[in-house]
């Protein structure tokens, strides 16, 4: 997927390292020696330059991007280029806020909201009320990880069942763009659909 972050912050640049491996990541920085930090010490894509230019954004083709992420340290400016993004149609854009009231404005404008502070409240919160899970949804710890595939080539037309022995996985819920549907050994795979899975990863 091709993914745009702007801000070289601990948030953006964080996202980027967890991400560069599987995905195609573009990181936009104003800061000049940030710039050239991460260009020397990291591997993905690195511009330097105003995140709120017109003419910066409309060379980076915000409409062919699968994501985008506002978390510049400046909320004016991560609010502008979630509007510009949304307006060139991107698919996803998320928007870093620092206030709860700002939510409901974004999702209206169908801009994901995200709120640092609220999120890792929510982690934390998550780890005392269901310790199990946590450790579970931790790949390090349980070797077990949780992953999604979009449905197409020779899993089009499939059965559950046999789509798990192809992936050697357990086909846990399928999306089908609208709802999630229970996997049914006999539910038949359609393309377009995408299919959340279990896979162990022993040491």
């Amino acid at each position: 997927m091709k993914l745009l972050i702007f801000g070289a912050g601990r948030v953006g640049t964080n996202l980027a390292t967890f991400l560069e491996k599987k995905h195609d990541v573009t990181i936009v920085e104003i800061n000049k020696d940030v710039c050239d930090r991460l260009a020397s010490e990291s591997n993905f894509h690195v511009i330097c330059g105003d995140t709120t230019d017109p003419e910066l954004l409309d060379e980076l083709k915000l409409g062919e991007a699968d994501f985008i992420f506002a978390v510049t340290g400046h909320e004016e400016a991560n609010f502008l280029i979630a509007l510009y993004a949304k307006h060139a149609k991107c698919k996803r854009v998320i928007c870093r806020a620092s206030e709860p009231k700002y939510s409901k404005l974004m999702q209206r404008l169908g801009v994901e909201p995200l709120l640092p502070e609220w999120t890792l409240a929510r982690e934390l919160a998550s780890m005392v009320m269901h310790p199990v899970i946590t450790l579970l949804l931790d790949p390090q710890f349980s070797q077990i990880e949780m992953l999604e595939k979009e449905v197409s080539g020779s899993l089009d037309g499939k059965s559950i069942a046999d789509a798990s022995k192809k992936e050697k996985a357990t086909i846990a819920a399928i999306y089908d763009g609208e709802q999630f549907q229970p996997a049914s050994p006999d539910l038949v795979l359609k393309k377009g659909m995408k299919i959340v899975y279990v896979k162990h990863n022993p040491k």
